[in-house]
C-alpha cells in the first residue's frame, strides 16, 4: 500500500471517529439540557466535562492528520 493509500484509509477512519465523537456530544447535550428542565445540577457538569474531553481528543485527532499530511508532502 503507498503513502497516498495510508493517507486516504487514515484521513476515512479519523473522519469517522470525528463523526462519532460529535454525535456523542450532541447527546450529551440533549442530556443536560433535559437534566436542567429536571432541577438537576449535577448531570450538565459532568456532561460538559465529557464534551471537553472529547474536544481534546478531536483535536489531537485533527493534529495528527495535519502531521501525517506535512510527512507525507516532506515539508
Amino acid at each position: 500500500m503507498n503513502r497516498q493509500e495510508q493517507g486516504t484509509t487514515l484521513f476515512s477512519a479519523l473522519l469517522a471517529l470525528v463523526g462519532v465523537g460529535v454525535v456523542v456530544q450532541l447527546w450529551l447535550l440533549s442530556a443536560s439540557v433535559d437534566a436542567v428542565f429536571r432541577g438537576d445540577a449535577t448531570t450538565p457538569l459532568h456532561a460538559a466535562i465529557g464534551s471537553a474531553v472529547l474536544f481534546v481528543i478531536n483535536a489531537g485527532l485533527l493534529l495528527y492528520v495535519f502531521a501525517f499530511d506535512k510527512r507525507l508532502r516532506g515539508l
